[in-house]
């Protein structure tokens, strides 16, 4: 079966089932008018059937035998129809591509116990700079503006000293982005008076809190998995610091965890989650989250079939899981290949097809 192959498999289910009573209705409602029309029909038919002679009878066999005929071709047809019901759902090199569908193959690997904690983004003040003028004077022109990105000696603003009324200015002192500005055309600044904050957030900080009572589970260099929500990647850190004081006032502990921010998702203010790593248990075989699909009561992964063709769905057993995997006990083997990405819109098409085969029987 292919994703494309008909019209009715792009609609939504809501759409096949209003479209599937839109048409049995009319065609229950004709079948009930036309048996209240014809009772009387059938009463006065009735009496004539009675008198039909003895010579008719072997037609009327022969009819009835042919009948019988047919509802065993049908009922064949039929049975042949429910062996197919469920069965492996076959791609082309484009769907598998237009989906993002991602096969892998079944091995062991690691679940790792997790310490749930909430946190923050903050910017790496190891990397963020602060920029005032040496000497006052009175700004003459700007060069850069907030959340622009600078480099390094870039110049920033011009500037006219209030002592010797020569001009003077203000460089950026590494590369980043302009997070904070103060200044504008014709305004007097003091010597040490803050114009400008750059920041490089290619790395950020995230502080997490810990209650007292998990604080000896968490040491420096541990891996820490981060998390904002659906709408953003998970990404990974390692704890760079643990606090030595306790709040008073909340009785938590500080954990700051560095974590690369190359592309700037996470922004500092952003509220996280960050799994904390702890022990670590091997299991036979482990699956990412993605893979495990919800079918009714049952979990599910599609594993590619024997012929190599298609994808069938195959209910599995899971075991212990972390925020990132889940362990398989049965119903998947290692060395098997199996949909780790892109299951929900096989499950779609899955539902779909018996959608149409259980109103077509």
């Amino acid at each position: 079966m292919n994703l494309k192959y008909n019209i009715l498999k792009k609609l939504p289910l809501r759409a096949l089932f209003g479209f599937s009573l839109a048409v049995a209705y009319p065609l229950y409602a004709g079948e009930e008018d036309h048996d209240h029309g014809t009772h009387s029909e059938e009463a006065q038919a009735t009496e004539s059937h009675n008198d039909h002679n003895e010579s008719e009878a072997p037609g009327h066999d022969e009819h009835e035998a042919h009948t019988d005929q047919e509802e065993r071709e049908d009922h064949d047809e039929h049975g042949e129809e429910e062996e197919g019901h469920g069965g492996e759902i076959e791609l082309s090199a484009a769907d598998m591509k237009d989906f993002n569908i991602i096969v892998q193959t079944a091995e062991a690997g690691t679940i790792h116990e997790e310490l749930r904690l909430q946190g923050e983004v903050k910017m790496d003040e190891n990397r963020m700079g602060h920029v005032s003028p040496r000497f006052s004077g009175v700004v003459t022109s700007i060069k850069k503006r907030l959340g622009e990105t600078v480099k390094k000696g870039e110049i920033l603003a011009d500037l006219e000293s209030n002592e010797t009324l020569r001009p003077f200015q203000l460089v950026a002192p590494l590369d980043g982005t302009i997070v904070s500005f103060h200044i504008t055309p014709g305004e007097s600044l003091e010597t040490g008076e803050v114009a400008y904050t750059i920041s490089d957030t290619s790395v950020i900080w995230v502080d997490l809190r810990v209650y007292q009572r998990d604080l000896p589970k968490i040491h420096k260099g541990q891996n820490v998995r981060i998390s904002a929500g659906h709408t953003y990647p998970v990404t990974e850190g390692n704890v760079s610091y643990v606090g030595p004081m306790i709040d008073e006032t909340t009785q938590t502990g500080l954990v700051r965890v560095e974590v690369p921010n190359p592309k700037g998702t996470y922004r500092p203010g952003l509220f996280v989650t960050g799994n904390v790593l702890l022990d670590a248990h091997q299991v036979p075989v482990v699956v990412p989250r993605s893979a495990v699909i919800s079918f009714g009561d049952e979990k599910v992964i599609f594993v590619a079939s024997e012929d190599g063709d298609g994808f069938e769905k195959k209910a599995v057993t899971l075991g212990k899981g972390d925020s990132k995997h889940l362990s398989i006990r049965k119903g998947l083997s290692a060395g098997e290949r199996y949909v780790a990405q892109g299951g929900f819109y096989l499950k779609a098409d899955s539902q779909k097809e018996e959608f149409g085969d259980g109103h077509g029987h």
